[in-house]
Formats: structure tokens, C-alpha cells, sequence
């Protein structure tokens, strides 16, 4: 037999090799628990540094071509990822831009870019009265549209001019209905003329134009500066003018020197003010032209200008000192005919001018002949509490023009109060998607305004009220007669609400647009392609100073700038580099927001600031992916923004990246002795000039700081247009 025996120390041996192994295998776990967050740390990284230094590269050409190219001018890089991918994201971005036109008044924003139809606005120092919002349609793929008036018969347009020019053609479309019925290309200082025959016309541009709205190639209006400023005053038009003759006529508190130039020919004058109170400076020029054609004019000063078309014929609107068309302070146009005033207060309203004046009981009006006898020059009209004027040719109004609203004082609102001992016939339009009004003696009750539609009502020698009792408000035009010449706004332009409110906090504002909160960004991005929410915002803020309600306070520029992305992981999930508005920036390592390159601009010497932002968007062609992609940027125009005296610039940006971008920009407080012995206190910081945390630490806004001196403020807004291609090896 043979015996089994049992080796102990074998045994004890190969227990022993197993444990040993066993815990081998488990302290390399432990090591690779440990070691894997680590190793991807690194590799994050590493995929970080790579593309921030791509990325800056890339800002610095785009900042570049922003500033100092031209039309047409085109800068491109190849983007090579190491393991994430190259994306857009258009939602949660953008930046402000914000000023004030008087001293000692403060004007501040927030809640701006979050694409519902609420902000929030601050002004302690006065009464806010009215704020006005326009579609600035930045971007790629977002046309202006401009919706003709059921009594123009003929329209005339022209590229509108600014910085610089788009090197190709314009594209536009003259649609009836949904139908192309007209197309045109226009180059620098063409013009197109078509007619009108029939109704519910619509003119789409890739470009922001002039428009004239014509009825009979007759009539007059106010022309709105190309340059025009707070208060809507300019020194340079673009009139595109149909053949026959043509009356100009020019107002300003200040001696001109006006250039004029065309095919006709050119011409300089100079028109210098009166010695007598109360008048100020007038020019007038008559022209004959043989065609169609792009006049420009230019003056030294601001001024306002009326354009009359075959003779001193029609009426029209004509806006206050500020900009707006309830006013206290109103110089008129010189030329012979009658001003209506209209006053629509409850209390009576007393007008002055040199040598005369008129007393309006509430909510009535007169009228007076004009311009007063003896006078050489362009009579200055005061009142003591706001009116509206009204020029025209004859006694009896025959033309076309705005109806100032109650509520606001400007082109639209919510209660118009209409005064007339004539026929006159009236056309509304929503100031937003839909308004549902109410008009007094007349069978009109609740009666639903949509926002492609419009309704018309004759009045004949009536005292009408339109309230809106739901919606954003509307327009209204009126006409009369044979002849009417009104300039187009677009239909994103000038949407005015009412604030009325004096508060030292933060008052809730609704913008007239739909919200488009939670919204896809699919449904958002055909919302700004139609023009249903805005494709960026100007802001244009009106309050009380002395006895004007409608001084303009405050302006500000919302910008939604896409953010090109690159998107990676490393111990955790959701990192990224980013470039976006001039500033390339970073969440890496934890979600730690990170400047890599501060936004550009310029400061200096003494109270000055300049910035041109790039506003960078994808064409709707552009790929993404993780693959290498080419991107091509090109500079299609840049526009002027503000340029003007402001007693105070603030710059805020949209968060994750807001704290960190103003943070960054204000590196130079560190060497300041005020700032460290009273930080956050702006009234004692006498030694420093440039970006400052406002109200202090821990914000998203900075304000340019220059001691209480008023800056020389100028914005510029560059559109690049980037299209993106896979490169195939």
C-alpha cells in the first residue's frame, strides 16, 4: 500500500504564494484606484493646454480682423483635437455692454441673457419713463424685414451705411405674401425702386437698409441720421431719392457747414445761427435730379433734417431735442407751412416761441402758422409739461406720419390718445406678437392685433383713446390726402414700453418679444431667424431730468456671441476650452472658471475707452466633431455702436465665465493705494484708471472707472461669419 503523507510546508508555501499575489493584486488596485484620476488629470491636462494654445492663436486673429480688417478680409486655422470634440454652443453665452449720457446718473442691467422675455433694470437717481428695445439681428441667417404700409404704393431703398461696407452684393427679396415678386443685388450706393400694387408686401435683407415708404413719389418726413445718437441727432445721411426735385431742409442749435454729394454733383454750405433768443440755426437747398439716386450729407454739427419730394408738400412727425416725439423742447423745421401741437396730458400744457405762444387745454390741440413772422432761422418751441408737434404743408394734414403714444412718448405704446377735425385714416400694427385693444366711440372693442397683420380705421373729425388692455402695445401711422413719405423702421426696431416707476432697487421689466425660455435650440434659432426673438438687443433707457420725462438716460448693447468649444473629459466629466467674445476661457481643473486671454479693448490717455467686440456665429453649413476641422472666418461688416460722451461704461458677461472675466480685467487695482485701503469704494479711488468690480467683489459686471471724469466712449461691433470644414486627410 501506498501511503499518502501531507507536506505542511508545501502546503504552508502555496497559501502563502496565493495571499502574497492576493495582496499584490490588491495594492495595484489600490495603486490604479489612486493613479487612474490622477493619469486623467494629466491627460486633461494636456487637452487643455493644447487647445487654449490653439485657441489663442485663433482669438488673436479674429481680434485682429475685427479691429482693422475690411469687408471680405478672411482669417483661417486648422484645430487639431487630441480626444474631444470641437462644438458651438449659442445659448449660454454673451455679453453687455451699458453707458450713461448724464451726469450723476447710473444705469445697470441683469438678467439679460437668459432668453425669456424679463430683466431687470436699476436707475435710483430719477424717475425711468420709458425703455425702448430693438432687434440688432446679429448674425448669419437672421435677415432684417421690413413690412410695407397698406397706402404706400411705391418703395425706395438703399444699402445703409456704416464702418465700413460689405464687399459683395445685398440680397433682398420684395415678397407679397409668401411670394418673391422682386429680387435685387445692391452694391455701395445703389439704389431699387419698386411699386406696389396691392397689399401686404414685405421687403427681407441680409443687410440692414434705407427705406422710404412712398405714395404718389410725394410727400415729407423726418430722416433719421445714419450716425444718430442717444438723443436722435446725427451728422450724416444717406437718402436714397426717386427723380424730380427735392427739398432739404437742416436744424441745429449750432453753426453747420453742410457737404452734400451725388451723381448730381456736390456742394458745401455753411449756415450760421441768428443773433436772436430763441432762434437757432437753418439751412434749406432745392435739387432737381434726372434719376434715381443715393445723396449723402454730412454737417459739422447735430442736427435734424426734413426731406420733401416734388415740392413743400405732406406732414409730418417731428421729434423733440432728446430723440422722442412727446417732448418739452422742440426745434422745427423752417420751412413755411403750419405745426400742429398736440398735447396729451390730463393738465393743460403752455407752448412758447420767440414773440408768441398758445395754451392747450388737456387732451387737445392747435395750431399755428409757421414759421413765425420776421424770423430768420428755425424758431425753438418750449413747453411746460410734453407735446407733440406735427409739421405740414397746408392747414389741413395731407401726408403721412407717426402718432406719438401717451404712455411712452415714442413710436409705439400702449395708449395713443388721437385728436382730429378731419378725415384721417389710421393704420395699427403690434408692437410684439399679438395686442388685444380697446378704442373709445368707436364699435371696436377688444379687437386682436397680430403681429403680421394690421388693421385700418377712418376717423372723421373724432376724439379717439386706443388702450391696450393685453399685449406689448402698437404703432400707429395716420395719412391723409394724396401724398405720404414716411422712412421704414424694421420690424424688430424701436418696441417701446413703459416703466413709470422711481425706485432706488432693481425694477422688473417684460421685453416685447415671446419668451423663449427652456426652448430647444432649434426653435430658438428659427425664432431669431424670423424675427419672433431677438438676435441681440439694443437697449435705449428715457427718465426725468429737471422737467424733461423723456431725457434718454442710459443705452445698452445685449449681444448673444456664440462660443466655439471644445469639450473633453479628465477625472471628471463636462471640461472645456472656449473662445468667445475676444476671451478665451476655461472651467478646467473642477469647474474652476479661468480666463486664459481678457477681452480686448483700449483705455487711454486720460478719460477714453474703445472696444470693438467680435461677434463671431457659425454659418449654418459650419461641422463639429472630433475630428480636424478648418474654420474660416470672414469679417462681413462693423458697425458703429456709440460714440459719445458717457459718464459711465459697464461691461457684464454671461455666467459660468462673468465673475472670472471681470475679475481678470481688473489686475491693475492690485497697484492701487486707494483701492487697497477703501476697496469698494469708487468715490475714494483717485489712482486708478481701468476696469472695477462693481458693486464690488464677487460680481459679473465691471465698470470703467476714471475718477467721475466723463469718457470719450466708443463701441464698435464687428460681425464675423465663421464657417467650419472637416479636413480630410
Amino acid at each position: 500500500m501506498n501511503e499518502l503523507q501531507r507536506n505542511e510546508e508545501a502546503v504552508s508555501a502555496a497559501i502563502a504564494t496565493v495571499l502574497l499575489f492576493g495582496g499584490v493584486l490588491s495594492i495595484i488596485s489600490i495603486m490604479m484606484v489612486t493613479m487612474i484620476p490622477v493619469i486623467e488629470e494629466l491627460e486633461g491636462s494636456i487637452e487643455r493646454h493644447d487647445m487654449a494654445a490653439q485657441m489663442t492663436q485663433f482669438n488673436q486673429q479674429t481680434t485682429t480682423l475685427a479691429e482693422q480688417g475690411m469687408p471680405g478680409d478672411m482669417v483661417t486655422q486648422e484645430f487639431v483635437p487630441v480626444d474631444g470634440s470641437l462644438e458651438w454652443d449659442a445659448v449660454r453665452t454673451g455679453m453687455w455692454y451699458s453707458s450713461t449720457w448724464e451726469e450723476d446718473h447710473s444705469f445697470r442691467i441683469r438678467n439679460v441673457i437668459d432668453f425669456d422675455d424679463e430683466l431687470q433694470l436699476r436707475h435710483p437717481e430719477s424717475t425711468t419713463t420709458s425703455v425702448c428695445f430693438s432687434d440688432m439681428r446679429l448674425g448669419p441667417d437672421r435677415p432684417f424685414h421690413y413690412t410695407a404700409p397698406s397706402w404706400a404704393n411705391t418703395v425706395i431703398l438703399t444699402t445703409k451705411p456704416g464702418l465700413s461696407f460689405p464687399l459683395g452684393p445685398i440680397e433682398i427679396d420684395l415678397l407679397q405674401g409668401q411670394v418673391v415678386v422682386q429680387t435685387a443685388k445692391l452694391f455701395v450706393d445703389d439704389v431699387t425702386q419698386w411699386d406696389l400694387n396691392g397689399d401686404d408686401f414685405k421687403i427681407v435683407s441680409t443687410q440692414e437698409l434705407e427705406v422710404y415708404w412712398m405714395k404718389n413719389n410725394t410727400g415729407s418726413t423726418e430722416i433719421h441720421a445714419s450716425d444718430a445718437g442717444a438723443n436722435g441727432k446725427g451728422r450724416s445721411w444717406a437718402l436714397p431719392l426717386p427723380q424730380g426735385t427735392v427739398e432739404l431742409n437742416i436744424v441745429s442749435d449750432e453753426l453747420i457747414m453742410v457737404n452734400g454729394n451725388g451723381e448730381f454733383g456736390s456742394f458745401t454750405e455753411v449756415a450760421v445761427p441768428s443773433e436772436l433768443i430763441n432762434v437757432e440755426t437753418s439751412w434749406s437747398k432745392s435739387l432737381t435730379l434726372d434719376s434715381p439716386q443715393v445723396i449723402h450729407l454730412t454737417t459739422t454739427a447735430d442736427a435734424q433734417l426734413m426731406l420733401s419730394l416734388n415740392g413743400l408738400e405732406g406732414a409730418t412727425a417731428w421729434k423733440s431735442t432728446t430723440g422722442t416725439l412727446h417732448g418739452t423742447s422742440f426745434i422745427p423745421p423752417s420751412q413755411p407751412g403750419h405745426i400742429v401741437l398736440t398735447n396729451p396730458n390730463i393738465a393743460p400744457a403752455t407752448a412758447t416761441w420767440r414773440g408768441n405762444g398758445i395754451t392747450l387745454p388737456g387732451m387737445s390741440s392747435g395750431q399755428v402758422q409757421w414759421p413765425p413772422s420776421g424770423i430768420d432761422g428755425a424758431a425753438s418751441i418750449s413747453s411746460d409739461l410734453p407735446v407733440g408737434i406735427q409739421w405740414q404743408s397746408d392747414s389741413e394734414a395731407n401726408g403721412a406720419f407717426h402718432l406719438g403714444a401717451v404712455d411712452t412718448g415714442m413710436e409705439s405704446g400702449k395708449k395713443f390718445h388721437v385728436i382730429t377735425t378731419e378725415n384721417l385714416d389710421l393704420e395699427l400694427r403690434a408692437n410684439g406678437h399679438q395686442t388685444l385693444f380697446n378704442a373709445s366711440n368707436l364699435a371696436t372693442n377688444n379687437t386682436l392685433l397680430n403681429q403680421d397683420t394690421t388693421i385700418e380705421m377712418t376717423l372723421d373729425n373724432e376724439n379717439v383713446y386706443l388702450n391696450t388692455t393685453e399685449g406689448y402695445g402698437m404703432y400707429i401711422t395716420a395719412t391723409n390726402g394724396t401724398n405720404g413719405l414716411i422712412q421704414a423702421m424694421h420690424d424688430g426696431e424701436r418696441r417701446c414700453v413703459e416703466v413709470g416707476v422711481t425706485a432706488s432697487g432693481w425694477v422688473d421689466l417684460k421685453m416685447p418679444w415671446e419668451s423663449m425660455g427652456g426652448r430647444s435650440i432649434i426653435d430658438m434659432q428659427t425664432a431669431w431667424q424670423t424675427g419672433a426673438y431677438p438676435a441681440s438687443v439694443h437697449m435705449e433707457m428715457y427718465g426725468m431730468v429737471i422737467e424733461e420725462p423723456y431725457t434718454p438716460i442710459g443705452s445698452a448693447w445685449i449681444m448673444q456671441i456664440s462660443r466655439f468649444t471644445y469639450a473633453f473629459e479628465s477625472s471628471i466629466t463636462g471640461m472645456e476650452v472656449a473662445m468667445t467674445g475676444g476671451a478665451v476661457v476655461t472651467n478646467h481643473p473642477e469647474y474652476n472658471p479661468t480666463v486664459i486671454v481678457s477681452p480686448s479693448d483700449r483705455g487711454g490717455p486720460g478719460p477714453r475707452f474703445a472696444a470693438t467686440i467680435p461677434s463671431l456665429h457659425p454659418t449654418s453649413d459650419s461641422a463639429v466633431g472630433s475630428g480636424k476641422l478648418l474654420m474660416e472666418v470672414t469679417l462681413s461688416k462693423r458697425t458703429s455702436l456709440a460714440s459719445d460722451i458717457a459718464y459711465e461704461v459697464r461691461r457684464g458677461w454671461a455666467d459660468p465665465y462673468g465673475e472670472a472675466i471681470a475679475l481678470a480685467s481688473t489686475d491693475g487695482l492690485e497697484s492701487s493705494l486707494d483701492w487697497t485701503i477703501y476697496p469698494g469704494r469708487l468715490d475714494l479711488l483717485t489712482d486708478y484708471v481701468g476696469w472695477v468690480p462693481d458693486p464690488g467683489y464677487g460680481t459679473s459686471e465691471a465698470i470703467w472707472h476714471t475718477a467721475g471724469e466723463p469718457i470719450q466712449f466708443s463701441l464698435q461691433i464687428s460681425s464675423l461669419d465663421a464657417y467650419v470644414a472637416e479636413v480630410i486627410a
